[in-house]
């Protein structure tokens, strides 16, 4: 593809919009990422997420950066929302000790990730657990966001929605507590509006700051639809003595206060 000749990325970024109306059907099988080049992920061309992939080698810029610099120092990274599962294969390919647990609770999403992590020689360092993190134990509703063949638009869901199915939900400090894991290096989150249950679901790990990064989203959509206030997630993670930066208009960075 012609974008990945442009640099610096932030152009490449902003050219690359314009490219996708023109080549809408660009190839999405063994894309190789740009912060990892011997990566090669399988995609969906019609995703607007992966056609970021696709066209410039990357997704979440800014975010990718930090996450790439982190992994470099090694540690154990839950990845909620994995989807194809760009940053688990990011973050094991950067420290060969690093550990990763993708969770992707959509059983659309789960073959292909699970293709991506094969085909990279990945599957002792990432674990698939293929279950919906959330505040308590059970099972919800999961809607598959089929619309538009968007692979990321699936979420915990409350409403009758023709596309539900319903889906295991586990707290990230019972499985961490059942897994032996003792330390989360990074907590990354994408869970289309239930970001918030995702934290409420690891309040024992956050008590004892066993969590050193956190990176959330706000979908307003879906966290009205759930019953989810704005700030509610920034309050949580506040009184637990973490501070909490916004670093774009709805992606927020959390880290435990020093003291």
């Amino acid at each position: 593809m012609f974008t990945r000749m442009i640099y610096p990325l932030s152009l490449r970024e902003r050219v690359s919009w314009r490219a996708r109306k023109i080549f809408p059907k660009a190839k999405d099988r063994d894309v190789s990422l740009e912060f990892d080049k011997n990566l090669k992920m399988d995609l969906s061309n019609t995703d607007v997420g992966h056609q970021s992939i696709i066209f410039n080698g990357f997704y979440e810029l800014d975010l990718t950066k930090k996450m790439v610099a982190l992994a470099k120092k090694g540690g154990v990274l839950f990845d909620v929302g994995a989807n194809y599962g760009y940053y688990s294969c990011l973050w094991a390919a950067k420290n060969k000790e690093n550990r990763i647990y993708a969770f992707e609770a959509s059983p659309v999403n789960q073959g292909p990730l699970k293709n991506n992590i094969t085909k990279n020689g990945l599957s002792k360092a990432i674990t698939l657990v293929p279950n919906a993190a959330g505040k308590e134990e059970g099972k919800l509703k999961f809607s598959l966001g089929n619309e538009s063949n968007q692979t990321g638009w699936g979420g915990l869901s409350i409403s009758e929605d023709t596309d539900c199915i319903e889906v295991r939900v586990i707290t990230l400090d019972n499985f961490a507590e059942a897994n032996g894991v003792g330390k989360v290096n990074v907590l990354k989150i994408d869970t289309e509006g239930a970001d918030t249950w995702v934290l409420y679901g690891a309040e024992n790990l956050l008590k004892k700051k066993k969590i050193d990064h956190i990176f959330f989203e706000h979908n307003a959509p879906r966290m009205k639809m759930l019953g989810i206030k704005g700030d509610e997630a920034q309050q949580f993670l506040e009184k637990l003595d973490y501070t909490v930066e916004r670093i774009s208009p709805n992606d927020f960075y959390a880290y435990p206060k020093k003291g």
